[in-house]
């Protein structure tokens, strides 16, 4: 398994991601971040909007700040059986803070958060499902 995430590793996961849901028939933006949550690479498929690559990275980045998958962080904190504790978005002061399916964390084989991958165009189970297939290519490398 690979020890780092560099531009070679991002674009490598990135284009399968994007040649996956190509095929399934989805239109969609891909982005990888560092474990900072800076842009490594991001890549917008033909016909997808600008707010699906803006999406992408903000989920990516989520991801990293939170060091949990936006899909579990979802549930977290916006858990409508809480009553009175779930959350506004607004309510956590970051404004890329974007708790929607799609952001997965990517760790080395030691368990060490190297940064994440978000997507989005299509429904947040087929956003989650590419960025899961991500995550499988990254731990193949």
């Amino acid at each position: 398994m690979v020890q780092k995430l560099g531009l070679p590793e991002a674009r490598m996961v990135v284009d399968a991601m994007l040649k996956s849901a190509g095929e399934k028939g989805f239109v969609m933006s891909a982005a990888v971040v560092d474990f900072g949550g800076d842009l490594i690479h991001l890549a917008r498929m033909d016909g997808a909007s600008a707010v699906t690559a803006r999406m992408s990275y903000n989920k990516a980045y989520t991801a990293v700040k939170w060091q949990k998958d936006t899909k579990l962080l979802r549930a977290r904190l916006f858990d409508w059986s809480l009553g009175d504790n779930r959350r506004e978005v607004s309510w956590f002061g970051d404004p890329l803070f974007t708790p929607i399916w799609g952001g997965v964390v990517l760790r080395d084989k030691n368990g060490t958060m190297l940064g994440a991958i978000g997507e989005s165009g299509a429904s947040p189970e087929q956003d989650e499902e590419i960025g899961q297939l991500g995550k499988m290519i990254f731990e193949s490398l």
